[in-house]
């Protein structure tokens, strides 16, 4: 009867929605007693459930959205050769940032910030100045492309003006001072926290050769565009 099948439905999809949670409950407490420093449940998140706000002054462009997921470094990620980012998403005269998790390591939250694309003929020569500020303790540089001097610290608040200094205490900034020509340029942190608050603003100038800013989210196959004149912050809900 009717009453039966919808009896059956409702048993099996609750039944499939309890192991879904308890493998998911499992696969934290596995998780945490791989780290020296215990993690509870509720810090860890599988399956983009966890999200973060990007937006730009006022709510303009305000997205919620997930981190791209693989099951990789934010380093393997990123592919550095040829003097170049490969993650996928490089277009030319593009500007791409995205935060990334690893699924071997939940935990580990990067944020990738890259411009243009590794094809012949594809990138012309282009120059970006950028100022990344908000970075909370504990972050790390995970790739530079291409040197220090592009992609580093900085105690500057003027937008690519690098002085290789982190400052005496959190939060630090990163200043992005890129010139390059038929490939990209760009840089990668990793070490976000999952369980703290914090808040990037990244500020950009387009000098030459990019003309968009876009976020990517989820697998990467959608973007947010941004206005490169204002801001953009970035923060977990």
């Amino acid at each position: 009867s009717k009453a039966t099948v919808s009896v059956l439905y409702w048993v099996f999809f609750n039944s499939h929605l309890f192991l879904k949670r308890m493998s998911r409950a499992l696969a934290c407490v596995l998780l945490s007693l791989g780290t020296a420093v215990a993690q509870t449940c509720p810090l860890t998140f599988v399956g983009n459930v966890k999200q973060f706000v990007v937006e730009q002054e006022n709510g303009k462009n305000r997205r919620t959205v997930p981190a791209v997921e693989r099951a990789m470094t934010a380093k393997q990620f990123y592919d550095y050769r040829s003097d170049s980012s490969h993650t996928g998403f490089e277009k030319a005269r593009v500007s791409n940032m995205f935060l990334f998790r690893d699924l071997n390591n939940p935990t580990h939250l990067s944020f990738f910030w890259t411009h243009g694309i590794d094809v012949p003929g594809k990138q012309p020569t282009a120059a970006v100045d950028a100022l990344m500020t908000g970075i909370p303790e504990g972050v790390t540089i995970a790739e530079r492309d291409d040197i220090a001097d592009e992609w580093d610290w900085t105690t500057h608040t003027t937008l690519g003006r690098i002085n290789h200094q982190k400052g005496p205490s959190a939060p630090y900034s990163i200043a992005g001072h890129w010139s390059f020509g038929r490939n990209t340029d760009g840089g990668a942190i990793d070490g976000l926290p999952t369980n703290l608050n914090w808040k990037l603003k990244m500020e950009t100038t387009f000098i030459q050769g990019i003309n968009i800013w876009s976020f990517h989210f989820g697998d990467g196959s959608t973007a947010q565009d941004m206005d490169p004149s204002e801001p953009v912050y970035l923060r977990p809900v």
